[in-house]
């Protein structure tokens, strides 16, 4: 940013010096007359002074009322003191969107900086008003990834449970946290194999690399061999070799059958042939959720089948923003639950919570690892909720 004075004997000779100096985007921070000094200065007429500023960073435009009138490179503008220098400019159609995108990226800088700033006076602000051992939660919660908005309304709730007079020690102020997180861990819903029907279908759908054919393995396992289910597999990913190969290797070791399809019409032939089973595990593609010709056929499976449940499978170490950014690209084809994986690849687990908070469905399995079929568990809202309090152990 330059600052600079310029003197002469009227305004506009003032204004001539600093945009051949200072160029067309300088702006006037302020104009005075001013005297020589001594008894000479009696003899001269006052002369203008004109302080002027322009930032190298952003060239603000600031006449641009002048622009849909400017015809040729030998446009005049009016001279306008509130708006800026009196300039002789021209600006083809790429230079206006570059000046106005330039300007409009700084406010949406500055709109952003504004609220950041807010939302951290609130948080400031809230904070300073719970007991010790709450504020100490809150910093526990965050240093697990917990949103900081979330974190805020489950603290804000805890505090509110605690007596107002602060006669409450560590572990019933731990105590109340540990439920108020529960409550919202609370819908657990693992698949139930009904006795009395057959041929359950149950599509697993997911982005690629989060392990949705080894969650498969694991859970037909364990259905299998734990709670005597008849149970066949179905696989869509015929994009990768070793896919289709690894689901056939674990099927062939747990002893149930397989089949590869590959268009809607073998989807159909594969579910007849299964409709004795107690549950069919369609094992899908990993999908791109931002490419939305990989999204249609995906659908194209799913309006086929028409199955019983469709469980999203993320994994735990995805962005925040990127998990419900998944979530609803999936949810225009129908998402009943949740899975995430490998929980054994972080420390910080408040991803889990965030999505919960955000999505609203219930959660079916978490997994811990790459063992078939051990490393799956029905989720514990309590063990959850004490995860989300655990200082970090790495």
């Amino acid at each position: 940013m330059k600052i600079k004075k310029y003197v002469a004997r009227d305004f506009k000779t003032a204004i001539q010096k600093a945009k051949e100096e200072m160029g067309r985007d300088a702006i006037i921070l302020h104009t005075r007359q001013v005297k020589k000094g001594g008894i000479l200065g009696l003899l001269y007429p006052p002369r203008v002074e004109i302080t002027v500023v322009v930032d190298d960073k952003l060239q603000v435009n600031t006449d641009r009322r002048r622009l849909g009138n400017t015809t040729s490179e030998s446009a005049v503008a009016k001279p306008e003191m509130s708006a800026g220098l009196d300039t002789t400019y021209t600006l083809d159609n790429s230079q206006k969107a570059s000046h106005e995108d330039a300007v409009l990226q700084e406010i949406h800088k500055m709109k952003h900086l504004i609220t950041d700033i807010k939302s951290r006076m609130h948080e400031v602000e809230v904070i300073k008003g719970v007991p010790e051992q709450v504020q100490q939660f809150y910093e526990t919660l965050i240093s697990n990834n917990v949103d900081r908005d979330i974190a805020l309304k489950v603290v804000n709730s805890v505090a509110n449970r605690l007596p107002k007079d602060g006669m409450s020690d560590d572990t019933w102020a731990r105590d109340v946290c540990l439920h108020t997180l529960q409550e919202v861990i609370q819908r657990v819903e693992p698949i139930q194999v009904k006795s009395e029907r057959q041929g359950m279908i149950v599509f697993m759908v997911g982005p690629t690399g989060v392990g949705k054919t080894t969650t498969i393995a694991k859970l037909a396992a364990n259905l299998t061999f734990l709670d005597n289910k008849n149970v066949a597999l179905i696989t869509l990913d015929t994009y990768r070799v070793s896919a289709a190969d690894q689901l056939r290797t674990f099927a062939e070791i747990i002893g149930i059958p397989i089949s590869v399809v590959f268009t809607p019409n073998d989807m159909m032939l594969a579910i007849e042939q299964y409709q004795q089973k107690d549950l069919i595990f369609v094992d899908t593609a990993g999908r791109s959720p931002y490419n939305y010709e990989q999204m249609e056929e995906l659908r194209e499976f799913v309006d086929i089948a028409k199955p019983d449940e469709i469980i999203l499978v993320m994994s735990v170490t995805t962005d925040n923003n990127d998990l419900i950014n998944i979530y609803e690209r999936f949810q225009s084809i129908g998402v009943d639950k949740l899975i995430f994986t490998k929980l054994d690849e972080t420390y910080n687990y408040g991803s889990i919570l965030n999505a919960l908070y955000e999505i609203k469905k219930p959660i079916a399995y978490l997994t811990t690892g790459q063992n078939v079929p051990d490393d799956i568990e029905v989720p514990d809202s309590l063990r959850l909720a004490q995860m989300l309090l655990r200082r970090d152990e790495a």
